[in-house]
């Protein structure tokens, strides 16, 4: 009987020891899913289809989101339809490099990346220009997943 029960208490130390670390798996699972999730955000901007973009972004809620032009939008309706004048519409493509330095960090149903990017852009009149630049996702776990809820995307004074 003493042995049973130094078993049983063994195997609850353990299954208290695995509970203990539930929240940092919990985290190091979340942050993963952003690791996966960030670089498909940013490809879906070089696809020039903003319907491409629009699912990862929160369209409920009035949320600000800085840009490289202009300075801010105030919704994702004025993103959506600035970005398509300023970005899109100009330009036959957009390739974007998520540098190595992406860092995702969350807390509870939020969550934040940041990184650098390099961005190879060609006009329509086929000009080409190359941007190096930073971005920072806020997102917000909802039912449906991790969604932007805010952003803010910049490019360094002086170029790089």
């Amino acid at each position: 009987m003493k042995k049973l029960l130094v078993a049983f208490c063994l195997a609850g130390l353990g299954i208290a020891a695995f509970l203990a670390t539930q929240p940092q798996l919990r985290g190091q699972q979340t942050e993963q899913e952003l690791r996966i999730l960030v670089p498909k955000i940013v490809a879906a901007w070089g696809t020039l289809d903003i319907s491409k973009v629009e699912p990862y972004y929160a369209a409920d809620a009035d949320f600000s989101y800085f840009d490289l032009v202009p300075m801010k939008y105030n919704n994702w309706a004025e993103y959506r339809v600035g970005v398509q004048k300023a970005l899109f519409e100009p330009n036959t493509s957009i390739k974007l490099k998520v540098n190595d330095d992406l860092g995702v960090h969350s807390r509870g149903n939020l969550a934040w990346a940041t990184f650098t990017f390099g961005a190879d852009i060609t006009s329509k009149q086929g000009a080409t220009s190359h941007l190096d630049g930073r971005w920072t996702m806020v997102l917000e776990k909802r039912a449906k997943g991790w969604i932007v809820v805010h952003e803010h995307v910049s490019a360094p004074l002086g170029g790089s």
